[in-house]
């Protein structure tokens, strides 16, 4: 599995009944099909860049920026905007102060929340774009096939008690042997 696929997934986790959002937590940028309740939290990768870090294997740092995207109907009052900013910083505490989920980079390299409105649907939506910013490292290993079936082990012991021997040591008679096959 790739690492944006266990980082998104690890979100969800984090996120999933720990907000105002309930479970309405979802790793897709497009809107499930489950009717309108709000607030809703969409977690997708944005970007991910790959740089080659290393020689032989190959070796990356990945710069990776992960979208949280967080929806809620808007009000005249004002009052969304506000409950947005509060499932924000609720967001941000739930995944900024867990060393697990932190744990998954070696850095955050930055944290940028956009602002907009969207009323092209049935109910005009405030939302907040959270875009966290990590760089990670990779390795990948050749895969060598395995040709590898079976071994044959032969042991000559030493028995210094035996008084046909000239000298102590291997007489080069094997007193034990065996094969062993690999099970594939």
């Amino acid at each position: 599995m790739l690492d944006r696929t266990e980082i998104r997934a690890a979100t969800v986790a984090r996120l999933k009944g720990a907000t105002t959002a309930g479970d309405r937590v979802y790793a897709t940028r497009l809107m499930p099909q489950i009717g309108e309740t709000y607030p809703t939290i969409l977690v997708y990768t944005y970007d991910e860049d790959m740089t080659r870090h290393g020689g032989t294997p190959p070796q990356f740092t990945h710069d990776l920026t992960m979208v949280i995207d967080v929806r809620m109907k808007a009000s005249e009052d004002g009052d969304a905007e506000d409950a947005l900013d509060a499932l924000c910083e609720t967001i941000l505490d739930r995944l900024l102060c867990s060393a697990d989920w932190v744990g998954q980079f070696e850095a955050i390299s930055s944290v940028k929340t956009r602002i907009i409105t969207n009323d092209e649907g049935r109910h005009p939506l405030v939302v907040a774009l959270i875009g966290i910013s990590g760089k990670f490292h990779t390795l990948w290993q050749p895969v060598v096939p395995d040709a590898f079936e079976a071994t044959r082990v032969g042991v000559d012991c030493i028995d210094p008690a035996d008084p046909n021997l000239a000298a102590a040591g291997p007489d080069g008679r094997l007193e034990a042997e065996g094969a062993f096959p690999i099970p594939t």
